[in-house]
């Protein structure tokens, strides 16, 4: 992570013509310097300044001219105090204000504050300032305890590499460390770069072979043998393949230990294996598992073993680690806080057809109110028609929060409930038809949807399987949805 030096420059022209010009006299009383002038020569000596609500006192230097031309010397600065004042400086030719810092005694900065630049900040946030003065974070990102940052909450085992979270025991980019980029044919594993070539193996214009026993590599990339000669032990030799080899071609590879003649002629091993005794084995840390070498301490498919799946977190030191604000349940990371089948706990499920899960706690679906230990609608319920505990008597129904004789325009009527089949989830196609509570119901049947933030459509959140934007009546609130209701 870079940082833009600042350079402050103070320019003393700047400051030479501050001492020549009135800049008021806020909150402070300034007396007037006094100057006498012989032969074009001209010295005068500056008044001292006081403030309240932080205290300054300043005496300036002297100032002389010959023949037009001024030269000035700054004197003394005196003490100021916390609160901020200001004071006003006599001069020869008008006075000058400066105003108080706040947080400062005796021209320093308290405890945490640093001065930089004229000015006290905290390097431990200051982006401008981070970690000490003129450090500038770079843009996007902010300052956090005296660290550039880009604000991003990684997984456990990943790190923040620029603007991205990354698991340096893998990437290839980023391979043991930010920037660590792996070269050209190579590969990150366990955090090291490593030829695509089986260990042992060398890899010559693109393609992976054993200068040990390879003629037309024979003790180094592109070193051919002779016609008619033998590559062994990296050296081309007349004749045949000596005792302890194996002739393949014009190769003599001992088959106990060539990755490209591992137990035979041309049986090549695979990318982090070794050859063992005429075996193809995972090279160490590595372990087989399903026919590829893995490393088990950061791989989340087999995180500390074979076959152990980190259910979409991550792999530290062989054991699997859930990201922030997640729990492990049942070998998988959940959100307590929406998951409804793990509502505020594992195991600890909603009512799958009236509930859902917010906050990490059970509470009934969008559309339906909850009236002691259940959920209901309100709108059609004859137990608590408009209003929980607000029941009709026998002969009456509900319908739209009242209770009445009839149903009205409403075309069905479950046991004093006045609906419509169409799009009550409650009965859904017909009486106690339930969808989840997840689904609504559109022209009979139950469909997922999702309630998007937005309030009306069209709506951008509404893509994939549920992009059709619709206002739903049951739930009140613009939705996505397969099909609109």
């Amino acid at each position: 992570m870079s940082h833009k030096p600042r350079l402050v420059i103070t320019s003393l022209l700047y400051v030479a013509s501050l001492g020549l010009l009135g800049c008021g006299d806020d909150g402070g009383v300034g007396g007037g310097g006094t100057a006498s002038a012989t032969a074009g020569t001209a010295s005068g000596s500056a008044g001292t300044a006081s403030a309240t609500a932080g205290t300054a006192s300043a005496t300036a230097g002297a100032a002389s001219a010959t023949a037009g031309t001024a030269t000035g010397t700054t004197g003394t600065t005196g003490t100021t105090t916390a609160t901020t004042g200001t004071a006003t400086m006599g001069s020869t030719s008008g006075g000058m204000t400066s105003t108080g810092t706040a947080g400062t005694t005796g021209g320093a900065c308290q405890p945490p504050m640093t001065m930089c630049g004229g000015a006290c900040v905290d390097t431990d946030t200051n982006a401008e300032h981070c970690g000490s003065c003129g450090f500038a974070c770079n843009v996007g990102e902010t300052c956090m305890a005296g660290t550039c940052t880009n604000g991003l909450s990684c997984l456990p085992g990943e790190t923040v590499c620029g603007m991205a979270c990354v698991d340096t025991n893998n990437d290839k980019d980023h391979c043991g460390a930010c920037g660590n980029a792996c070269g050209p044919n190579t590969k990150c594993l366990g955090g090291q770069c490593v030829s695509k070539c089986a260990v042992g193996a060398t890899e010559c214009n693109g393609f992976c072979t054993s200068t040990d026993s390879d003629p037309n590599n024979c003790g180094s990339c592109g070193n051919p043998c002779q016609i008619g000669e033998v590559c062994s032990g990296g050296t081309c030799m007349a004749g045949t393949c000596p005792m302890g080899t194996t002739q393949c071609g014009g190769a003599c590879p001992d088959t106990q230990t060539d990755p490209l003649n591992c137990g035979g002629c041309n049986n090549a091993c695979e990318l982090g294996q070794e050859c063992t005794n005429g075996t193809c084995v995972c090279a160490a840390p590595l372990t087989g598992c399903g026919g590829k070498c893995v490393d088990t301490d950061s791989d989340p498919n087999n995180c500390g073993g074979c076959g152990i799946d980190c259910g979409g977190g991550t792999c530290v030191n062989g054991a699997c680690m859930c990201p922030p604000n997640t729990m492990e349940c049942n070998g998988s990371c959940i959100d307590t806080q929406s998951d409804p089948d793990n509502c505020g706990g594992c195991g600890v499920q909603c009512d799958p057809n009236l509930e859902v899960c917010g906050g990490g706690s059970c509470e009934c679906a969008p559309g339906l109110t909850s009236c002691g230990a259940g959920c209901f609608n309100t709108d059609n319920d004859p137990e608590h028609c408009g209003a929980c505990g607000n029941a009709c008597t026998n002969n009456q129904v509900c319908a739209n929060g009242t209770c009445q004789a009839d149903c009205g325009n409403l075309p069905d009527q479950c046991n004093g409930t006045c609906t419509d089949f169409k799009t009550d989830p409650l009965n859904c196609g017909g009486c106690g038809d339930t969808c989840k509570a997840d689904q609504i119901c559109v022209d009979g049947g139950c469909e997922d949807y999702k309630t998007p933030t937005c309030l009306q459509c069209p709506c951008n959140e509404c893509v994939g399987d549920l992009d059709n934007c619709c206002f739903n009546d049951f739930v009140n609130h613009t939705v996505c949805a397969k099909k609109c209701p």
